[in-house]
């Protein structure tokens, strides 16, 4: 078994063209993978700490794995994450793997990935929220499959927006401006992506604020739960994920999954007048795959190891 930590996976250079692709590919293959409910274990007296797990196993590549993220607020990065991937066919453990730079790019990039899919025609500004890695990433996604100028509204915080902007001054189809309250983030983007981790009420709660043709991707479902009930279309992910939330069975009705619309089996956005909220979980089937994908591409962090040692059969 191989072992990987966050900086071989960053020595990678994997382009972020790359990373939507994988998080297409992947989707590709929903259908015949198995794919469980994540567990989340939520601590009593920490606030807003979790440890998830999440497994998958996909038989189109031969994978299985599980991944366990956890987020602790005063740790930096709050949120980090380790994934386990095994040879499904021999049930051999392939690679341990430090999975915190593997999930913030496969967030964005499939944040990028349901704009791509769902925005309407044309669309020419993105508001973002929660400035840290995941939107970095989301932007860094977008701004490779986007051919067009675009501009991003930052919803200010600290120095943050100035911060991210700095970070993308060098790219010539993105111009940033900063807003100063969520209200008129949303009422002046087309989509709006919020990477904020925690929120114990919506950000907005005037619903004229979200004009007609919107798309609303909430990375970390926090904040937008009355466009449950009032938004045209809902999509996500995978619908296991979201039986727990309050308005499952409101919106429901209404819900297609991601993969559906890349296969064709259902339709995404039928026009520009539609309102469009998008749930994106976050599941291992993205996690496996794009851990397979990076092994592929990556040199062992230390020498290969075998947690059995050289025994076959043991008695106790």
């Amino acid at each position: 078994m191989d072992v990987y930590t966050f900086d071989d996976f960053v020595a990678a250079h994997v382009a972020p063209r790359q990373w939507v692709e994988w998080a297409r590919e992947a989707l590709r293959l929903k259908d015949g993978a198995v794919l469980a409910p994540k567990i989340s274990l939520k601590p009593s007296g920490i606030e807003h700490c979790f440890y998830n797990t999440m497994p998958c196993v996909i038989p189109a590549i031969n994978r299985a794995g599980v991944k366990l993220v956890t987020r602790y607020p005063g740790r930096r990065p709050s949120v980090q994450a380790e994934l386990l991937l095994h040879d499904l066919a021999s049930g051999e453990p392939l690679a341990l793997m430090d999975a915190t730079y593997l999930t913030t790019v496969r967030t964005g990039a499939v944040a990028a990935l349901t704009i791509d899919l769902l925005a309407k025609r044309d669309y020419e500004t993105v508001g973002v929220m929660g400035l840290g890695n995941t939107a970095t990433a989301t932007i860094l996604a977008l701004l490779a499959i986007v051919d067009r100028p675009l501009t991003v509204n930052l919803l200010r915080y600290k120095d943050h927006a100035e911060r991210f902007s700095a970070r993308f001054e060098a790219y010539p189809n993105a111009r940033f401006e900063v807003v100063e309250d969520p209200e008129t983030l949303v009422r002046h983007s087309d989509v709006v992506v919020s990477c904020v981790t925690a929120a114990d009420e919506d950000f907005v709660r005037d619903d004229d604020a979200f004009a007609p043709g919107i798309l609303v991707v909430p990375v970390h479902t926090r904040g937008f739960m009355a466009c449950d009930l009032t938004f045209d279309r809902v999509f996500c992910d995978d619908r296991g994920h979201l039986h727990n939330f309050g308005n499952f069975k409101a919106f429901e009705p209404k819900l297609t999954e991601l993969a559906e619309v890349i296969t064709g089996a259902k339709p995404g956005r039928a026009s520009d007048e539609e309102r469009i909220l998008a749930y994106n979980i976050g599941i291992a089937l993205q996690d496996v795959y794009f851990a397979t994908k990076f092994m592929e591409r990556l040199t062992p962090a230390r020498p290969e190891i075998t947690l059995l040692g050289d025994t076959e059969q043991y008695w106790l």
